[in-house]
């Protein structure tokens, strides 16, 4: 079973419980073993990553031990700012680190210019959602 380090950052304090129960049954579903858990509580989704105390804890974990793998919620739980989860991913795809939602969808997956272009469209939609507007 590869090693796996879940993520579920984002600003709902109360979505926490929802958050890791997407992320275990996808896990569960995929084969993969959850080995710690990062979250940002009371931080907005807005807020850039260097700000974000869980997101530098998991880039710590990832430096020590090499995991590859991040599950997360959805994208817009990595962060509602169309800078922020960008920055993030690019951070991890520098670590060679897959980040998947608990839907399966590969945000670290650039062999497609489609795929980039609609996770960052996803972004957008994200931080237009968050403003309400």
């Amino acid at each position: 079973m590869p090693d796996l380090i879940a993520a579920n950052v984002g600003a709902d304090k109360d979505s926490e419980k929802r958050q890791r129960a997407a992320i275990e049954g996808f896990a569960k579903r995929a084969g993969l073993e959850i080995v710690d858990w990062f979250y940002d509580p009371a931080v907005s989704g807005a807020d850039p990553i260097e700000v974000r105390p869980g997101f530098s804890a998991l880039l710590d974990r990832i430096e020590g031990n090499g995991v590859l793998t991040v599950v997360v919620e959805d994208a817009s739980r990595f962060a509602r700012d169309l800078v922020a989860p960008e920055l993030g991913v690019l951070l991890l795809i520098k670590r060679n680190v897959r980040v998947l939602t608990a839907n399966g969808d590969d945000l670290t997956d650039t062999s497609d210019p489609s795929r980039v272009m609609m996770r960052q469209i996803a972004g957008s939609f994200a931080q237009y959602e968050k403003r309400g507007l």
